[in-house]
């Protein structure tokens, strides 16, 4: 018996890591603040880990294209900025919150679309085509608000926010209907395996007839639906949007991608890993709060399991090869 569940731990451990350091940190945090396990604090998590998820998932994807995109907090900072500025516009009318709702995410799509002409068309490195998008759409938002927070007082986004059904957050809701459609694009459907094949050997792929400039331009155009859709998700929250909010939701998604195991090389990856991360980020902010360290030391052990999980991943991934090579 025992042998058999060492050999269960053992077997979990080198396959889901992060999940069995998710656990462990759950119990331990419940076990020192039994306040922790309860539901409305996973509930809490769960709220806060959907909001930056929905863009983590489109990081994900865009990783595994091989591509990145630093402009996605100031298109998320943007995208609340006019979905309140809309919905003070248009006021409270069904028609008047489906057009501010619609018009925010053609405009977040549209700085995605922006962005994948350039890297797609001009060759350039989304690296350096993202961060230039990054500062002027950060400016464009400071142009608008004058550095100053705007807030709606729309009930439709209250209701949202607010809401809940057997004691989990509608926005949550949303989050598990995003997870789905992309795990089923990724795995099941033409679109998600040429993403994994483009990632994988770009050249290849186009030798062997797949559109890769296509699949590029679509996942920056993906990056910024959802980088819209992760902007609505914050103002149902918190009814206002702000030049200043979710300034590390790039890094935020890029530590959730790394530590669910997705590769920055490209051509691999796992977008259910990422849920798992995002999670575990959130539950360990929420458990250093609990323990009455949280605030500045938030980025300092985002910083920290980012440097650990990465440097692992290259140490084994190098025994490995020299492993094979012997």
């Amino acid at each position: 018996m025992f042998r058999l569940v060492s050999g269960t731990a053992k077997k979990l451990a080198i396959s889901q890591p992060v999940l069995l350091l998710l656990f462990f940190i759950i119990i331990v945090a419940s076990l020192i603040n039994p306040n922790f396990a309860s539901v409305s604090n996973a509930s809490n998590i769960l709220v806060d880990a959907s909001i930056y998820g929905v863009a983590a998932l489109a990081m994900t994807t865009a990783i595994i294209c091989g591509e990145f995109d630093l402009s996605l907090a100031s298109n998320f900072a943007m995208s609340q900025i006019l979905l309140c500025y809309f919905l003070n516009l248009w006021g409270d009318s069904g028609l008047g919150i489906l057009a501010a709702i619609m018009c925010m995410l053609m405009v977040s799509t549209l700085i995605g679309c922006i962005n994948a002409l350039v890297v797609v068309k001009g060759k350039i490195s989304s690296f350096i085509a993202t961060l230039g998008m990054m500062t002027v759409v950060r400016g464009l938002a400071l142009l608008l608000t004058g550095g100053d927070m705007i807030a709606t007082s729309n009930e439709f986004v209250k209701a949202i926010g607010r809401g809940t059904f057997l004691g989990i957050s509608y926005i949550t809701y949303i989050f598990v209907v995003i997870i789905a459609v992309f795990y089923f694009v990724l795995n099941y459907t033409r679109f998600g395996r040429n993403i994994y094949a483009t990632g994988g050997n770009y050249n290849v792929a186009k030798v062997a007839g797949i559109k890769v400039d296509f699949y590029k331009f679509s996942i920056f155009a993906i990056l910024g639906l959802c980088a819209g859709i992760a902007g609505f998700l914050f103002v149902c929250l918190m009814r206002a949007g702000s030049v200043l909010y979710g300034t590390d939701l790039a890094l935020t998604c890029v530590a959730a991608t790394v530590i669910g195991g997705t590769p920055l090389t490209g051509g691999k990856g796992n977008i259910l890993k990422t849920v798992v991360g995002i999670v575990l980020l959130y539950v360990i902010y929420r458990a250093l709060a609990f323990l009455g360290i949280g605030g500045y030391y938030n980025s300092l052990v985002k910083g920290l399991i980012l440097l650990v999980i990465v440097a692992g991943d290259a140490y084994f991934t190098n025994t490995g090869r020299s492993k094979l090579a012997a």
